[in-house]
């Protein structure tokens, strides 16, 4: 155990006392505290055998010894760690000590007991049965992971395991609490049980006698108030294994089927979904639809697709997800059982056709999970080609303003790209997330684009076995690739984005991770109706963590609910006084302080600074927000209707969606010959009614309408572009095909970017498929 913790001591996020380092101590703690608690059982004997007459046999007497033994292993590695808190930042101990109780105290004191209690009954064979019990168990628990929907695991030896990596955020959960709390029942319980057929004399010393004689002779010898302790003990602890799905300790497919009771099939795909997740008919149509297209375009893509239906399990939220099945904001997909987990979203919803894209994969993957791994000669996981498949495939729908070639180039440029084969294979998951899977998803998509897909398919069979599949080592083909991205035209502001889109470290590199990510969610929670606190917990962060600006951003927005304008003022005046701050970062805090100006009525200076943040901009979202803004404050009527949807009535808190139509309906009528006004109300429209969207849009920006055009105001270019998105994008959801395809036609034509080509073409695509289907249908 010394060994162990000082090991961990030198690893990244072991290093401190919290979830990881205790996960890990638990682990071994388990093995020990087994074999401690039927080494007492045999230390027992060999003193009866000795002649050793001492009256210290009891049951409680060998639980208690084996439970104390067991907890003092921990000394060591508890000061161990201590210790290593003057070398290694630990941002709190007290949740460092939930930890470590919930986690290797709590695994001693089952496995000491469990230990004793096999040491008794099976007395030649005590040791190897204590040894695999802890084993078992752990593997029941993996084993539940791989046919069960959850990516959790409880265990009683093996405590928890939370799920994805990329879910940073981490304290002790009401789960793991409840989980203990029922297994010191299931102990208690066992003692319980044990009690009746223990026999502490006799020549062979203290044993269980399993027969029916021995059981009614100590349930004869207990007191009426024991036996009925020990029935209920026994009672509640198989009420609550019986109820470990309902109580989340263990969900099943039925499970989770109960809690997403509607079904809806399609020609490839069944859903799960809960009736009351707010979808309206049309919404869930065409997110059915946009399920049944992807799947189309990842079949033509990878010339294959799956062997079954695909199941998908859409939750109401993303709070629900993780609830039920482990995983928060991360979507995944198990490919062994053809599942997806989804959370609602506006449509198109992102990543869909990445998480398919496992789904296909598994055709070609290994035969047990479907992914990039290779068993023989030794087991080898190309994560990066997991990864980086799925996320080519989703390549003609980039989230940004640029490709992921651009990003990769942008990437290797600023020298934050580590060699491709530190990311093909399992060293993926120790990569920043973002710059892992750009990455890996660019080279894959050369290889895809160069090559082809049966080639990829192979490769992706082979876990990555490139100088058999390309006749070309890794190294070679990684030249070709970097000299493919440097073909790649990129912008200045592309750049910029990519520098804050990639510039934080992975979590094993991050101070504090877990800890700062958890309380950094809670204040962002709080900060609405217990501004004080978020505050409070934002100043902690930033103490923890100096250096991370996001934390002094967030810090002034708490400052600013709480009614601290001047605070936060200053706040940013100190975080825009970085030389270290990125483009798009001080972009936000000049946006900010011009919130924060508008509240306190200094209009002009509100106008100087997000002219400065319009010039930063590096997204087109951005610049459009910035220009909007600025229009609201060009004159009082304006700064009456949309100033006030656009800035709020504080700088921390946003409109009720109803009063932010009706203010922007009283700017359209104050301004007739401003495009804006149409505009901004259609995009308040796409979701709730398509067809008054597209009539909006089309006031805003005729068929005809060119980058030139100037009406009051004005839709300049980069409102103009996206006015043809939402108007093809609310023609689609009407179910006007034809006028869809025409505003799509226009919104790639007026593209300036490859990433806004990509994305009409993207959706050109689906309203093909869509008018092609509904042709068959007729």
């Amino acid at each position: 155990m010394l060994a162990l913790s000082v090991g961990l001591t030198f690893v990244p996020l072991f290093d401190l006392l919290g979830y990881d380092f205790s996960f890990a101590i638990g682990l071994v703690t388990a093995f020990a505290a087994a074999d401690i608690g039927q080494g007492v059982v045999a230390a027992a004997r060999r003193d009866r055998d000795q002649g050793d007459t001492r009256a210290s046999w009891s049951l409680s007497a060998l639980v208690s010894r084996a439970a104390v033994a067991s907890l003092l292993l921990l000394v060591l590695p508890l000061v161990v760690i201590c210790l290593n808190a003057f070398r290694v930042r630990n941002c709190n101990f007290a949740v460092g000590f939930a930890f470590l109780g919930l986690l290797p105290v709590s695994s001693a004191l089952v496995a000491a007991p469990v230990g004793v209690a096999v040491g008794l009954a099976f007395p030649r064979w005590g040791r190897p049965l204590a040894m695999t019990l802890p084993f078992a168990s752990m593997a029941w628990a993996a084993l539940r992971l791989y046919v069960s929907p959850p990516v959790y695991a409880l265990d009683p030896f093996g405590g928890f395991f939370p799920g994805p990596l990329y879910d940073e955020a981490l304290t002790p959960p009401a789960l793991l609490w409840q989980f203990r709390l029922a297994n010191l029942v299931w102990v208690l319980a066992l003692l319980a049980a044990t009690f009746p057929f223990f026999r502490p004399e006799g020549p062979r010393g203290p044993r269980l006698v399993l027969s029916w004689a021995q059981l009614a002779s100590g349930l004869r010898a207990a007191r009426p108030a024991w036996r009925v302790l020990a029935a209920s003990l026994v009672v509640v602890a198989l009420a609550t294994f019986l109820a470990r799905g309902r109580l989340g300790f263990s969900r099943s497919h039925a499970d989770l089927e109960r809690a997403l009771p509607r079904t809806h099939a399609t020609p490839h795909f069944v859903v799960h979904r809960d009736p009351l997740d707010g979808q309206q008919p049309a919404e869930l149509a065409l997110f059915l639809d946009e399920l049944e297209f992807r799947y189309a375009q990842l079949r033509h893509l990878l010339a294959s697709e799956p062997e079954g239906p695909v199941t998908v399990f859409l939750f109401p939220s993303a709070e629900a997800k993780k609830h039920l099945v482990g995983a928060g904001a991360t979507l995944f997909t198990k490919p062994w059982r053809r599942e997806i987990y989804l959370q609602v979203e506006d449509f198109p919803p992102s990543h869909l056709r990445h998480e398919l894209a496992h789904i296909f994969a598994a055709r070609f993957g290994d035969p047990v999970f479907g992914i990039s791994l290779r068993w023989w000669p030794w087991p080898r996981l190309a994560s990066g080609l997991v990864e980086g498949l799925a996320e080519a495939a989703d390549y003609t729908d980039p989230s940004g303003q640029a490709t992921l070639h651009q990003d990769a180039r942008s990437l290797v440029e600023a020298r934050r790209a580590p060699p491709i084969d530190a990311l093909v294979g399992a060293g993926f998951s120790v990569v920043a997330g973002p710059r892992a899977y750009t990455l890996a998803a660019s080279f894959c998509r050369y290889l895809l684009d160069t090559f082809g897909a049966e080639k990829l398919k192979r490769l992706y069979a082979s876990a990555g076995d490139f100088q058999t599949v390309y006749s070309l080592s890794l190294p070679e083909l990684e030249q070709r690739w970097l000299a493919f991205l440097r073909e790649q035209v990129t912008t200045l502001a592309q750049r910029a984005a990519a520098e804050e889109r990639y510039r934080r470290p992975a979590i094993f590199e991050k101070v504090c991770a877990r800890e700062l990510a958890a309380r950094v969610e809670r204040a962002s929670h709080l900060r609405s109706y217990a501004p004080e606190e978020a505050m409070a917990l934002m100043r902690s962060v930033c103490s923890d963590d100096p250096y991370e600006p996001t934390f002094v951003l967030s810090f002034a927005y708490a400052q600013a609910a709480a009614d601290q304008s001047q605070a936060a003022l200053a706040t940013l005046s100190a975080l825009q006084a970085r030389d270290d701050l990125t483009r798009p970062l001080r972009r936000r805090a000049l946006s900010f302080r011009a919130s924060l100006l508008v509240a306190t009525n200094q209009f002009d200076k509100a106008r100087e600074a997000e002219t400065q943040a319009l010039a930063l901009a590096t997204e087109e979202g951005d610049r459009r927000t910035s220009l909007a803004r600025l229009r609201a404050l060009s004159e009082p009527a304006a700064r009456q209707t949309l100033g006030r949807v656009l800035f709020g009535d504080s700088p921390s808190t946003s409109l009720d969606g109803a009063l932010a139509l009706y203010l922007l309906q009283a700017f359209a009528n104050a301004f007739p010959d401003d495009p804006l006004g149409p505009y901004l109300l259609g995009r308040q429209l796409v979701n709730r009614d398509p067809r008054i969207a597209f009539s909006l849009f089309s006031q805003a920006c005729p068929q005809d309408a060119g980058e030139t055009e100037t009406l009051a105001f004005g839709l300049e270019p980069v409102f103009l572009r996206a006015c043809f998105r939402q108007k093809g994008e609310s023609a689609y959801r009407a179910g006007r095909h034809g006028e869809a395809q025409a505003a799509w036609q226009r919104a790639a034509a007026l593209a300036v970017t490859e990433a806004d080509r990509l994305r009409a073409e993207d959706y050109l695509e689906r309203i093909a498929w869509a008018a092609a289907r509904a042709s068959k249908d007729r």
